[in-house]
């Protein structure tokens, strides 16, 4: 059952509480219209995340959010620096690993999945956070590993998601670069040796060759498959 809940932090957002749930983006996908703008479904358990490239993403004890906005923004910007600052107020140093991937101590801490919703114009965004509360040696990643409150990371991330949506793109691709781990990395691409040299106010990555320089998105290249060592 899914249940509102009474915030113990001033927010202009809705939240709303699930035990379990098989994809707190999928559901808000499908009930958006039962939802207002701004709100947020916390999962404690999550059956059938998904990540990119839909590959399945199930929790153990992690914190799990989904956001629903019926307002369109920079969203695969503003998302992953918001996760990198709210957690940096809890002293945690993270980095984005191009496009949203949130990375600590070289390993994988978070992961995010931005969907749209359309009926012939934009409907909302659904926006998922999946960040690992504890190591997970089989897929080498990272973890909290804090007794700080779920609930109480959960809002520093949202108050700092709601702060940078104000800014303009310009200045939120200069923030973006500052958290950056892929900037100044080789990257293969078509039998070619690249390295990364930008991010363009477009979000795409810019990669410079000895004899052309091209620009990519995220659904050209499988950034962490394509990083030399």
């Amino acid at each position: 059952m899914i249940t509102k809940m009474n915030w113990e932090y001033k927010s202009q957002y809705e939240f709303y509480l699930v035990d379990t749930i098989p994809s707190t983006n999928t559901y808000l996908k499908e009930n958006s219209d039962l939802y207002p703008d701004k709100t947020v479904l916390i999962a404690l358990e999550q059956t059938a995340g998904r990540g990119r490239y839909d590959r399945v993403w199930k929790s153990d004890n992690d914190l799990i959010f989904s956001l629903l906005l019926k307002e369109n923004g920079n969203y695969a910007i503003t998302t992953p620096l918001a996760v990198c600052l709210g957690l940096a107020e809890f002293g945690f140093d993270t980095g984005i690993k191009w496009p949203n991937d949130i990375y600590m101590n070289d390993k994988k801490l978070a992961g995010i999945l931005i969907e749209d919703v359309f009926n012939k114009k934009f409907v909302s965004s659904v926006i998922g956070i999946g960040i690992n509360m504890k190591e997970k040696e089989s897929f080498h990643s990272a973890g909290l590993n804090t007794k700080i409150s779920k609930y109480k990371i959960i809002n520093a991330i949202v108050e700092k998601f709601e702060e940078l949506n104000k800014l303009d793109v310009h200045t939120l691709i200069c923030l973006y670069k500052t958290k950056s781990i892929i900037i100044g990395r080789q990257v293969y691409y078509h039998d070619k040796v690249y390295t990364a040299d930008d991010i363009d106010d477009l979000g795409y990555l810019v990669l410079k060759g000895e004899k052309d320089t091209i620009k990519v998105s995220g659904d050209e290249i499988n950034i962490k498959e394509s990083l030399l060592k």
